[in-house]
């Protein structure tokens, strides 16, 4: 009697758990997302009103509007959100795959396959995470008697690994291989003239070349990779999702390839700054503090200041976007951390915290330096958004200094 009554009660159980959830297309739920951008920038336009007029019962009307459009947000942002190992679980097969038709022994190991990632973001990683592996495959893991020769273990092994780091998801892949050869790398960007040959690039700028169009250090193509296509459409990808790409390697030990991604690439929590007559974001995620600029804090090195003991870089937005007129008496300077390095941003005053309903420059300025996007502020105008990172590459690119 028990034993039927087990199983009239399990397909009750398994209606009840799938009632709980329910599809939704994701074109409705990209609609619903540019619907509560579109609420954050009026409930910013009311709290402005509400400021202006001075009238307690509005302020407190607008106060409560503003966290309850928080919470939708989140809420909003947080239903197109999906764990990565949906996407990491579809690798196993390829590295065996691959590592058997190269005939080497390789071992994928997943860590934080439970991170979450805007659906979006997720579905555009899949192709660069694939051409990584392939190339780890092939240019890092060595064949197995090669390893044994090194007094490494036969089998070589792949980490894929995925983390939230403040407001980015970090996404790493290690491989316990021979490493980047900087030689053969500086040898092949003669050849291509992407280097002059009186050039002295740091490790990290020969590391960044293999990025380039058409770049391969191969010896000889094969199925896997050599052909050169492949890298900088990764770099591409990456940066179109407003991401950042790293290389670490030490010859002989292997190879770490970390990518920064953005939690969300709708709306995100910004720090408006000023400089000139303009109005710029910072996004919060990035920003550690903010200082007054005082004469104390410079130091023997040029663009740097003494912050606490720590000699910190920094770059003047002024100079930076070019922008005219005298600056204030007294600056305000951003201290911003991207990975290990902390970057200063000299503008001429803090506004405050808001937040920021990303808005895309299109293809004809989406490509632009230091510039990862627009919002539209509370007035109607258009604030853009700083890429520090990029816009201190750019800089230093210019300049020819690290």
């Amino acid at each position: 009697q028990a034993e039927p009554q087990a199983q009239a009660q399990a397909p009750a159980a398994a209606v009840k758990k799938e009632s709980q959830s329910l599809r939704v297309d994701a074109a409705k739920l990209d609609i619903l997302v540019d619907l509560v951008g579109e609420l954050v920038i009026a409930q910013s336009r009311l709290s402005q009103l509400a400021a202006g007029i001075s009238h307690p019962g509005l302020v407190a009307v607008a106060e409560e509007i503003e966290r309850l459009s928080n919470d939708l947000r989140d809420n909003t942002l947080n239903i197109r959100m999906l764990p990565i190992g949906t996407t990491f679980s579809k690798f196993r097969r390829l590295v065996r795959d691959l590592s058997a038709e190269m005939s080497k022994e390789i071992d994928l190991i997943t860590e934080g396959a439970e991170t979450e990632l805007d659906k979006t973001v997720i579905e555009q990683l899949g192709d660069p995470l694939v051409h990584l592996l392939r190339n780890s495959i092939d240019h890092g893991v060595e064949p197995p008697e090669e390893r044994t020769a090194k007094g490494k273990p036969a089998k070589g092994t792949i980490v894929l690994s995925a983390e939230h780091a403040g407001g980015e998801v970090l996404i790493r892949i290690t491989d316990d291989g021979r490493g980047i050869d900087t030689g053969r790398v500086r040898e092949k960007a003669l050849e291509r003239g992407l280097l002059a040959p009186d050039a002295r690039p740091s490790e990290q700028e020969l590391f960044m070349l293999i990025f380039a169009p058409g770049f391969s250090t191969a010896q000889k193509i094969t199925n896997v990779s050599g052909r050169g296509v492949g890298m900088d459409v990764v770099k591409r990808s990456i940066e179109q999702l407003r991401g950042k790409i790293e290389i670490q390697s030490a010859a002989g030990k292997g190879t770490t390839i970390t990518i920064r991604l953005p939690l969300t690439l709708a709306i995100i929590d910004g720090l408006m700054i000023k400089a000139g007559e303009e109005h710029y974001i910072i996004p919060l995620a990035l920003v550690e503090e903010c200082v007054e600029f005082s004469q104390d804090m410079q130091s023997d090195r040029k663009r740097t200041i003494n912050l606490r003991g720590e000699i910190v870089p920094y770059v003047r937005l002024r100079e930076a976007f070019e922008i005219g007129g005298d600056s204030p008496p007294i600056e305000q300077i951003v201290i911003t951390h991207g990975g290990d390095e902390r970057t200063g941003v000299a503008v001429d005053e803090v506004v405050g915290q808001l937040q920021t309903v990303i808005k895309s420059l299109g293809k004809v300025a989406g490509n632009v330096p230091g510039i990862a996007g627009a919002t539209i502020r509370a007035d109607g105008s258009l604030a853009l958004i700083i890429d520090v990172p990029g816009l201190i590459h750019s800089i230093e690119h210019e300049a020819g200094v690290q």
